[in-house]
């Protein structure tokens, strides 16, 4: 077989691979053939040293040929769906037959003749004649997930189609412009939540904004996670994306605490108030200790909702009805309290995604099914005061999950055990990013109809007036570190864009989700334009553009600005400086890298002040960080971007991140905001900056 390059080269084209990079200085990084190996096992290649590219460029060939129909097929609403059939050479003049069968149940048949003229091309592959032949349907087809059913002799194969609006789901009044606040759950505290914030504190955080006229409430993801010492509490390395963290439920607003005794005698006993006291006292979330105490009254609830079953319980049957993989989970959940979080330790039947009714406890697998329920309940009622209030809760969705998750352990093959997903070298992360967690599987997510994609998806949208995609690039690509490789050796992986696009915008459209793709970082230029092109939202972060680009730069006007992201350093240490010693001393970035960094911050500092000089703002100096806070979030309130979200934690010019991506700190995650939820509200200076905002953007949008 001959080859016109490196075959080691063709074949990872083959498999979507990327042989080189852009790095962050624009010079092109070629793959190393360890990684490329690597990444190609890890695909399935089969293949296991060098000398085994031949034989797997032959096998990728003949299997894609030997693939007459895509397991996936994108149809844009009102276009014509068309179909490539790459069929063996002796069907030529035979009359196929296919039934499409729509998402509501309805079957349409169709027959045609694969003759000389519906013919493309053809082929020849390991001495076997292949043609591709054309064939379109006849009509539209109606917004949803259907089914290709294709006769051919001896076999039938089935194809998803997924029959799409062209543009996600926009707000009715797109040219108005808005404003919201932002702050983690956990570090959204009152003096009602014992020691982190509750879905009930986030429900009067909502109505805070909505007061001063705001119209976003911004947090991190709700996920669950396993608050293990290793991992510690990312948000964004989940136990699952499937289901929330009961972490977050406000005991007292569960209904069954009326009725149960043990759980109220608990709760008033003075340890308890004392411990409740001593976590609300702490700068600190104390994750461990938060939930083992909102679990001991959770297991009272539970055990008395078990046995009482009160008139509620039916309510509770229903749900478990509807949804089936709950039961799933909570036995998944339990196992790992009974064997450890690490289900590749669990015994060989429980490893291999079986529960029997013996794998664990009882109680606790009644625990996480009615915590499950209670925690739906509580993000429901604060999505639905924030309908009806015309308010959008805006949620997180992480581009990953722990790989111990649930859904690793039950989708095994959509994921890819023996890699990392992470980010390349760039401007704010010299060294690169390692996420820790296991990327999904392009081919393999396709072949199951993208049945677990579509779920995490939904289990966001359904309560997310606006859903932020985590690292939107990863629908184009992702970077895929091999284990035990730098992170700057990873690969780029390709991933079929376009059918995620189509399930994007018809989720999004089915329950009126404004998407926001966060597009940071290392962004291929195909990104943006198809986020146009498909009605998504873009993010614009003024640190972020002003690190990499010393400019403010043109902010879309279909975009959510912001100052930084829960990644950075909030403005305070912006720009007084601290982050870059910050960043070095943690290795971040090295010394002859923090002095050129130094240099271009006071550089960008002076174009700043020269142009709030410019705009009106004349008392602004290079020591004075809340005057330039004032008028760099003014700058953006006038601004053409949709949205504005303002980090709260900047109004009092915090400085300590909330987290330091690639770093396992003790504090990432974990820092609770400086003042409460009741002073927050109180705080006169915050109040004032916050009703110039909402005033800058009314008059935004009059003049729009």
């Amino acid at each position: 077989m001959q080859f016109s390059q490196d075959p080691l080269l063709y074949l990872a084209g083959l498999y979507g691979i990327q042989t080189s990079y852009l790095d962050m200085n624009c010079q092109v990084k070629p793959a190393s053939r360890e990684a490329l190996l690597a990444v190609l096992k890890a695909l399935g290649a089969p293949l296991q040293e060098a000398a085994d590219i031949p034989s797997a460029i032959r096998y990728k060939n003949q299997q894609q040929w030997q693939l007459p129909l895509e397991p996936v097929l994108v149809a844009w609403e009102n276009d014509i769906l068309k179909l490539n059939l790459r069929l063996p050479s002796d069907l030529l003049n035979t009359r196929l037959a296919a039934s499409l069968i729509l998402e509501n149940g309805q079957t349409r048949e169709f027959t045609w003749l694969i003759d000389s003229s519906s013919i493309l091309q053809s082929a020849v592959v390991e001495g076997r004649t292949y043609l591709v032949s054309y064939f379109s349907l006849p009509d539209p087809l109606p917004v949803g997930y259907h089914k290709l059913k294709l006769f051919l002799p001896g076999r039938v194969l089935e194809s998803l189609i997924i029959s799409a609006p062209l543009k996600a789901y926009s707000p009715p009044a797109a040219s108005e412009k808005i404003w919201g606040a932002f702050l983690p759950l956990y570090a959204l505290h009152s003096q009602n939540s014992w020691g982190a914030g509750d879905l009930s504190d986030l429900s009067r955080f909502l109505d805070w904004i909505s007061g001063l006229g705001g119209r976003m409430a911004g947090t991190l993801p709700l996920l669950p996670s396993f608050f293990d010492a290793q991992t510690g509490p990312g948000p964004y390395l989940p136990a699952s994306r499937l289901f929330w963290n009961e972490f977050y439920l406000d005991i007292h607003a569960i209904p069954e605490l009326s009725a149960c005794r043990p759980a109220q005698e608990l709760i008033r006993s003075e340890t308890f108030q004392n411990t409740i006291s001593h976590l609300q006292s702490t700068d600190y979330v104390n994750y461990p200790e938060v939930l083992s105490l909102k679990r001991r009254v959770l297991e009272e609830l539970t055990q008395t909702f078990f046995t009482q079953m009160p008139d509620r319980f039916s309510e509770f049957q229903s749900y478990l009805a509807s949804h089936p993989a709950l039961a799933d989970y909570a036995a998944f959940r339990a196992a790992g309290e009974k064997y450890g979080i690490d289900w590749h330790l669990w015994p060989e039947a429980l490893r291999n995604a079986h529960l029997p009714d013996t794998g664990f406890a009882e109680s606790a697998y009644q625990y996480h099914l009615y915590t499950q329920w209670l925690v739906q309940e509580q993000i429901d009622q604060v999505f639905q005061k924030a309908r009806r209030n015309n308010l959008y809760l805006y949620l997180d969705l992480p581009v990953g999950v722990h790989p111990y998750s649930y859904d690793v352990w039950r989708e095994r093959d959509s994921f890819v055990p023996t890699v990392n997903g992470g980010a390349p070298p760039d401007p704010v992360f010299t060294s690169g990013q390692n996420w820790s967690f296991p990327p999904l599987h392009p081919e393999n997510i396709r072949s199951h109809g993208y049945a677990y994609f579509i779920a995490c998806l939904r289990h966001h949208v359904r309560q997310a007036g606006m859903l932020r995609i985590d690292h939107m690039m990863n629908f184009h690509r992702l970077f895929w570190i091999p284990r035990g490789m730098e992170n700057r050796e990873g690969v780029y992986v390709n991933y079929p864009a376009e059918e995620l696009y189509a399930i994007l915008t018809l989720e999004s459209c089915r329950h009126r989700s404004v998407i926001i793709g966060e597009d940071l970082g290392m962004v291929p230029p195909e990104v943006r334009p198809m986020m146009d092109q498909h009605g998504l939202f873009r993010m614009f972060v003024g640190q972020y553009a002003l690190i990499a680009e010393n400019q403010i730069g043109n902010i879309p006007p279909r975009s959510v600005a912001s100052l930084n992201t829960h990644d950075m350093f909030p403005f305070a240490a912006f720009w007084q400086e601290s982050d870059i010693p910050a960043r070095r001393d943690l290795h971040l970035v090295s010394d002859s890298e923090a002095a050129l960094e130094l240099g271009q911050r006071q550089q960008v500092k002076k174009a700043l002040i020269n142009l709030f000089h410019s705009r009106g703002f004349s008392d602004i100096s290079p020591q004075d960080p809340s005057a330039a806070l004032q008028a760099i979030l003014i700058l953006l309130a006038r601004s053409p971007a949709y949205g504005l979200l303002v980090n709260l934690e900047d109004l009092w010019l915090e400085t300590a991140p909330q987290n330091v991506p690639g770093l396992r700190r003790d504090h990432n995650w974990s820092h609770k905001a400086r003042y409460s939820l009741e002073e927050i509200c109180n705080l006169q200076d915050l109040l004032v900056l916050l009703r110039k905002i909402d005033q800058s953007r009314r008059e935004r949008s009059l003049a729009t």
